[in-house]
């Protein structure tokens, strides 16, 4: 059976599998939008919106992180995941921030 969740997830294929990297060298070789024939249109447009959230997101922030009264603190972290057998979602992130000021 095919589990779309291990997708982008080989040691093998991509350093540290399981951490959110803006710069890993072969970010364009992931298949969250597709390949081929089935690649995603909208794909490009997509990456630049993350983009541009990201940076804007830490523009405005001088303190983020996961709120550890909702799942832990370090080391000892857990979240909640949506039941499926296609996807691994999660169910809820909390964060906590700090804006600069303005």
């Amino acid at each position: 059976m095919l589990c779309l969740g291990a997708a982008n997830r080989d040691p093998r294929k991509f350093e540290q599998p399981h951490e959110f990297r803006l710069d890993r060298r072969n970010v364009r070789e992931h298949i969250a939008f597709g390949r081929g024939i089935h690649t995603c249109a909208g794909a490009p447009l997509a990456r630049v919106e993350g983009r541009v959230t990201v940076a804007r997101l830490l523009d405005r922030t001088t303190e983020l992180g996961i709120d550890a009264t909702e799942h832990g603190g370090p080391g000892h972290r857990h979240y909640a995941y949506e039941s499926t057998f296609l996807l691994r979602g999660l169910k809820a992130l909390h964060i906590e921030f700090n804006t600069g000021p303005s």
